[in-house]
């Protein structure tokens, strides 16, 4: 479920759609969490299904820590990619804000955290883009975004949360707030860590 705050707007003729926030959105907080309403579709299920359906999951959905893919029902779909995200994860259920947002930024997360099978030619034209994202990166550059969500979580205690009731792990977050069970790091988060492609 993507936060109430937002909007879609068409980004580019190249990128289509994104999200935008449509009011301040202060740092740490969570801006994305799955809930109940996304589809979960299994490697099998995804295996099997024919040429369209499969094209629907490559473009919209994201691969969680076991490999199936999430697809999400509203907006969160059509977040896309930049190497300097404004959406960093905490936990493998939740996205939280980098940086204060204000109406009018996009919402972005780096799609390495999203599990990615195929390399992907990165348009965010950024002055840190790597211009081409791999699933292994998460691997790579895991340990200093396990740096950066320990920081946000801290933050994410002091702001409203407004998605937090919706989280299908609303305890684990809890958690992770409370500062009652540590964050579990990237690189654990990847189904792909045993097979790394260049």
């Amino acid at each position: 479920m993507i936060h109430p705050d937002t909007s879609v707007i068409r980004i580019s003729e190249e990128l289509g759609h994104g999200v935008v926030a449509s009011r301040r959105i202060p740092r740490g907080t969570m801006v994305w969490v799955q809930d109940l309403f996304d589809r979960v579709i299994s490697r099998s299920e995804g295996r099997g299904l024919d040429e369209h359906h499969r094209a629907v999951l490559d473009r919209f959905a994201h691969r969680d820590e076991r490999g199936d893919w999430i697809l999400c029902w509203d907006a969160g779909r059509l977040v896309n990619h930049a190497c300097d995200p404004t959406l960093r994860g905490i936990g493998p259920n939740a996205m939280v804000a980098r940086r204060d947002l204000r109406p009018g930024d996009e919402i972005t997360c780096d799609y390495a955290e999203c599990n990615l099978e195929a390399a992907l030619h990165c348009q965010c034209g950024g002055p840190q883009c790597r211009g081409t994202v791999y699933g292994h990166d998460l691997l790579r550059l895991g340990p200093g975004w396990d740096e950066e969500a320990a920081e946000l979580v801290a933050l994410a205690r002091e702001v409203r949360q407004p998605l937090l009731p919706f989280a299908i792990d609303r305890l684990e977050i809890e958690g992770f707030l409370l500062g009652r069970a540590p964050l579990p790091p990237f690189a654990g988060q990847s189904p792909f860590a045993e097979t790394p492609r260049q």
